[in-house]
């Protein structure tokens, strides 16, 4: 039977991308700051709420900044868009400096230290003249948006109320809808009093300081978040108790020790901000209730952000994870078999479990599994499968599985494909392939005694590679090579999709990288014969009928399977300001789709690492 002609289908598709903005990030496992321009201007802060299914954000609003520092010289404003430079320290720690030569300096630096339910933001102000000059050092902020963020914005109808609280000496941003939601807290060292007008939403501060010609101050703000101001106000008291010396050197030292290393420095500063931007981004804790909660990813700017997909937390962030706190990835695989076993396989989740957007997706399914297997592997603790939620959702897992089988050809069926759009056909060969290699670890837990079925995984497994191979092998333009689609009566598709290629067979173990069929379907995906690869352009790579533009999983996929071009495209490709995106311009290499993609971090900064030790 012919390969089947592309068909019509209901896509969920993202936008394109806006010209990019020059942004930076940072945040901790309580807070997220998603957006702060070049000039340290701070424009929204959320955190994760289990009650509220997603992210409560404090925002600016009309176009202005929740908070912004600021500065003076004998009465006068100057201006912090003079720029010197912006960049991250440590990979995570954004810094500015503005200034004029001769004149002044000044340089900003956020640090959310780990664990904290806060941040601090440090301002040192250099005086350059000849002369001794009198400066006023602060921040300023505007609070006219509440929202909640699932996928979009939601304005919540609250009362956002300024108060100063004259015991913890901070300025309070409370979100009341009856009861308190939420809280900000502000606290200032050295002290200064705080200025506020509650109908329009405004605050600022100033702190005097008398500088010497080239004497040096710092002033930091203590900033805090909690459900209600109380314990906001109380925690920035805890931050200024610890001091931000402490609290910077503390954030330093847990970045130096989780950094990677590779030989390129290009390279190895992608690795690190996308290892950090996956580790505080695609998981979090929530405010109410300290879980640990994964996502696609804690920035609005992401377009289905603050949501639960399987194939994001356990193919795409746990890698990533692993590499950074194995302890923090055995706690998330608890998580997920506790919390979204129900609907496992399901297209999303909100991030309680229950069903955001259905659609069964097969390889969502055996992430699951696989995930098991990668920590038992990597982490060599074979504990977890002692635990009741994994032993029992493992049973649940194959009885879900099951139900999918189709008995004449022996395949698993599924309802979307790894980009969340319809199938052609019902029975996607990559799908199949991690079905199949999760079946062969079931098998591996039988033989050991250690978890009982009465299903023979071993001969399961066996059957399912040689369904594989009997029907998703067809005669390609190049040769015998793996179709991406079958019917299971001859008709097949031709095509391969970057979050869930072909080309990751060998990785996960279901051939060799020699298998001439493997070849031949690598060979077809990157070549002319793939209406979706991109040839002849400065980023070339694959893109697919979801987003057409080069994908940077592509570039990681190519990592894995040892190809050439990986590496290059992601040396140079700036995405979305250094941090991994859904796809690319194939001419500048800058986000079209997808900003601030936290879960495809994590597989982009595995992909480099694992590239990087099997070059060694």
């Amino acid at each position: 039977m012919p390969e089947a002609q592309e068909k019509k289908m209901l896509l969920t598709v993202p936008r394109e991308l806006p010209p990019e903005e020059a942004l930076f990030l940072t945040g901790n496992e309580y807070l997220s700051l998603p957006e702060i321009d070049a000039a340290g201007r701070i424009k929204s802060l959320n955190l994760l709420h289990y009650a509220g299914r997603g992210l409560l954000e404090f925002r600016g609003g009309g176009g202005e900044p929740l908070l912004a520092p600021w500065i003076s010289r004998e009465g006068r404003p100057l201006d912090l868009n003079r720029g010197l430079g912006a960049a991250y320290r440590h990979y995570w720690i954004p810094s500015f400096r503005a200034g004029e030569p001769g004149q002044w300096e000044a340089r900003g630096e956020l640090a959310a230290p780990p664990g904290e339910r806060g941040f601090i933001y440090r301002l040192t102000l250099t005086n350059l003249s000849p002369r001794a000059a009198k400066f006023q050092a602060g921040w300023q902020g505007c609070w006219r948006e509440f929202n909640q963020v699932i996928f979009n914005r939601r304005r919540l109808e609250v009362r956002r109320v300024l108060s100063y609280d004259s015991w913890t000496k901070s300025l309070f941003l409370e979100a009341r809808k009856g009861l308190p939601l939420a809280a900000l807290a502000l606290n200032l060292d050295p002290q200064a009093p705080w200025h506020f007008a509650p109908r329009r939403g405004r605050f600022w501060t100033g702190i005097p300081l008398e500088l010497g010609p080239g004497e040096s101050a710092t002033v930091t703000l203590f900033a805090a978040v909690n459900l209600e101001s109380d314990g906001a106000g109380t925690t920035t008291v805890h931050l200024k108790r610890r001091g931000s010396e402490a609290l910077l050197q503390e954030t330093e030292q847990w970045l130096e020790r989780h950094r990677l290393e590779l030989p390129d420095r290009r390279l190895t500063r992608v690795l690190n901000r996308n290892l950090f931007f996956n580790y505080y981004y695609a998981l979090g804790r929530a405010m109410d209730n300290d879980r640990l909660v994964p996502v696609t990813s804690r920035s609005p700017r992401y377009y289905v952000s603050a949501a639960f997909w399987s194939r994001d937390t356990l193919l795409w962030s746990f890698p990533g994870l692993l590499l950074v706190d194995r302890a923090v990835a055995r706690e998330l695989l608890l998580t997920v078999f506790r919390r979204h076993l129900n609907h496992a396989g399901d297209h999303a989740h909100y991030i309680n479990g229950t069903l955001l957007y259905p659609g069964f997706e097969l390889d969502q399914l055996a992430a699951f599994i696989l995930a098991l297997e990668r920590y038992e592997t990597l982490s060599g603790d074979g504990s977890l499968i002692r635990e009741s939620p994994i032993a029992e959702g493992l049973d649940l897992l194959v009885q879900k599985a099951e139900e999918r089988r189709h008995e004449e050809t022996g395949l698993y069926s599924t309802f979307l494909d790894p980009s969340d759009d319809p199938v052609p056909y019902p029975f996607l060969i990559y799908d199949n392939a991690l079905l199949q290699r999760a079946f062969a670890y079931l098998a591996g837990l039988q033989q050991q005694k250690r978890w009982q079925h009465p299903l023979d995984f071993r001969e399961a497994a066996e059957r399912l590679y040689r369904a594989i191979r009997r029907h998703g092998t067809v005669e390609g333009p190049l040769g015998p090579m793996f179709a991406w689609a079958v019917d299971g009566r001859g008709g097949y598709r031709l095509y391969d999709n970057p979050p869930g290629s072909l080309q990751l067979l060998p990785h996960y173990g279901f051939c060799s990288p020699e298998d001439p069929v493997y070849r031949n379907t690598v060979a077809w995906i990157r070549s002319d014969h793939n209406p979706y690869f991109h040839r002849g352009v400065p980023f070339s790579e694959t893109g697919s009928l979801h987003c057409r533009n080069p994908w940077p999983l592509a570039a990681a996929n190519d990592l894995l399977a040892l190809n050439r071009g990986g590496l290059s495209f992601l040396a140079r490709a700036p995405m979305d300001n250094g941090f991994c995106c859904e796809t690319v311009d194939p001419h500048s290499g800058k986000a079209s789709t997808g900003a601030a993609f936290a879960s495809g971090a994590g597989f982009l900064a595995y992909a480099l690492w694992q590239r990087g030790r099997d070059s060694r």
